[in-house]
């Protein structure tokens, strides 16, 4: 199994230039940089007479200079200098040698017909690795390397196909994760293939629990969308039980049981709740036991006995169901999280007022500027033969402080852009705002004109 990545190499031309005219400097350019680590002798001595490093179209001792002399031939000093790429192996799963060796077959197959590469082979870790360093200028027509979106795709490829001719297992391509909306619409399907048996029920009741069918027979595909917004969904991306045939199946036996009345059944328009019974207001002329027996035992009580039977036999819903928009109540609940943030936000610092926000979000643009220039001084540091390793912790700590103050930064943003809606929006209804009854005296003087 092999991991793959490649990624560019920049450096200004000042710093080459400086490179070119002191070689002693410590601090290499990109490139230099670049092949020093992949030359790095204590990861790539296999024993005391062997390194694995091999040069294509270039001598692998003397790597710099081949490869910057094409550059300066052609006068493409500047800009992306080089590219850098790895494959990685399972621990176990090949020897230095095959390592090695699937690493030069790789790079000749992908870059070895125009391009000058150095392949070294890593032995520091537990998994076998392979760097490649690849010259951006083409030394057979000096043109640059040429990026595209589809450059590591191909770099995999041929390096899956190498492993599987080498018998070596491959990482298989993982699936795209599927948006959570997916499974809630699958939920409101199935309810609504259970509360209904034709297709204007079905639509219904889609629409009862927050979505939007759209099955036109002109269009080739039936989609589904949430009534509050969104991008609309075919059904056939749901999964085949729920495309438009299978949907017409389960709608069809839905019809062949129960009728086509089956959604009026579960979800009645009418809400039918038992009538209380009210004495009349006179009963003259009749007995005190024929009036017993009409309150006890007349025609309302035994509307009473049939409604509780109806209700028990769930032929009438026990209660109104409500009407409830799952989509947009997930979305007023995620602005509910976003303004409770903000909310917290503003009450810790004790804001007085917006400008005071606006003021304190300049000094963290600020911080975070400085501590970018901190961590690009250390990344510069860490290029160099003799970096301290202490180095790397540092930039872990400012890497978490900069992601903090953006976090924050973020929070500070949504506070002033919230205020000032707020603000608009109570402004343009005090203008709105009109009187809805005359004044008093304006009242009495009508009346006397009356």
């Amino acid at each position: 199994m092999a991991v793959t990545k490649i990624w560019t190499i920049k450096d200004s031309l000042q710093r080459v230039l400086d490179y070119a005219a002191n070689p002693d400097k410590t601090e290499y350019d990109a490139l230099a940089q670049t092949l020093h680590y992949a030359e790095n002798d204590a990861k790539t001595k296999l024993n005391e007479s062997a390194q694995l490093i091999t040069g294509i179209h270039c001598r692998a001792d003397h790597a710099w200079e081949d490869m910057r002399a094409v550059q300066e031939r052609f006068g493409k000093t500047d800009g992306v200098v080089a590219l850098h790429a790895y494959q990685s192996f399972r621990e176990g799963e090949v020897t230095p040698e095959q390592c090695h060796e699937i690493g030069v077959a790789l790079a000749r197959k992908v870059w070895g017909k125009r391009f000058q590469v150095l392949v070294a082979t890593h032995m520091n870790t537990d998994n076998l690795h392979n760097h490649f360093v690849i010259n951006s200028v083409s030394y057979v027509d000096g043109k640059k390397y040429e990026q595209r979106r589809s450059q590591y795709a191909e770099f995999r490829a041929a390096s899956d196909k190498l492993c599987r001719e080498y018998g070596l297992s491959v990482v298989e391509q993982p699936k795209a994760k599927e948006p959570a909306r997916y499974a809630r619409m699958r939920e409101a399907i199935d309810q609504a293939c259970e509360d209904a048996s034709t297709a204007e029920d079905f639509r219904r009741a889609l629409y009862r629990q927050g979505y939007i069918f759209g099955a036109d027979p002109n269009r080739k595909y039936a989609t589904i969308r949430a009534r509050d917004g969104g991008r609309a969904v075919r059904l056939y991306r749901l999964g085949e039980e729920y495309d438009l045939p299978a949907i017409d199946d389960r709608l069809r036996g839905n019809y062949l049981l129960y009728g086509p009345r089956l959604y009026e059944l579960k979800h009645s328009p009418c809400q039918y709740t038992p009538k209380r019974y009210r004495p009349k207001d006179s009963y003259a002329g009749k007995g005190i036991l024929q009036i017993f027996f009409e309150v006890f035992f007349g025609e309302s009580q035994m509307h009473r006995l049939y409604l509780y039977y109806c209700y028990q036999l769930g032929i009438l819903p026990k209660k109104q169901q409500p009407n409830i928009n799952r989509p947009e109540l997930e979305r007023i609940w995620k602005d509910t999280e976003k303004i409770l943030a903000e909310h917290a936000f503003v009450h810790d610092h004790e804001f007085p007022s917006l400008q005071a926000i606006v003021d304190y979000r300049k000094g963290l643009s600020q911080r975070i500027e400085t501590f970018a220039a901190q961590r690009a001084e250390i990344v510069k540091q860490m290029r160099r033969k003799d970096a301290p390793p202490e180095l790397a912790d540092r930039r872990t700590m400012l890497t978490c402080k900069i992601a903090e103050l953006r976090k924050e930064d973020k929070i500070a943003e949504g506070a002033i852009k919230r205020i000032q809606r707020t603000r608009e929006s109570n402004r343009i209804d005090r203008e709105n705002r009109m009187p809805q009854h005359p004044r008093p005296r304006r009242r009495r003087r009508e009346r006397e004109r009356e």
